[in-house]
């Protein structure tokens, strides 16, 4: 059975992601953060978030992530060893 992916998740984890690939992404994720209300994040489930790594991608090293366990666009708690499908690395991530 194939996941729905509202519109506006759609729109909201393309425009994370493009503002960090245009190098914009600092004070992007800022007024994201400001701009985005928890209740207004996407759902662990729509970003098919998991609590564990997916290979080398983590969340700890992924533009979105906010220490200790929040996240610019997924719903809080998120875990540092975590993983969704809205990764997106760190320049120079390891």
């Amino acid at each position: 059975m194939a996941k729905r992916i509202s519109r506006r998740t759609l729109i909201e984890g393309a425009a994370a992601i493009g503002g960090a690939v245009a190098g914009g992404w600092a004070r992007t994720a800022a007024a994201a953060d400001q701009d985005t209300p928890e209740k207004d994040k996407i759902s662990h489930a729509e970003a098919e978030y998991q609590d564990h790594p997916k290979g080398q991608q983590r969340c700890d090293i992924c533009l979105q992530f906010q220490p200790p366990n929040k996240c610019r666009i997924v719903k809080s708690p998120v875990t540092a060893k975590g993983w969704c499908q809205f990764f997106a690395a760190k320049e120079n991530a390891h």
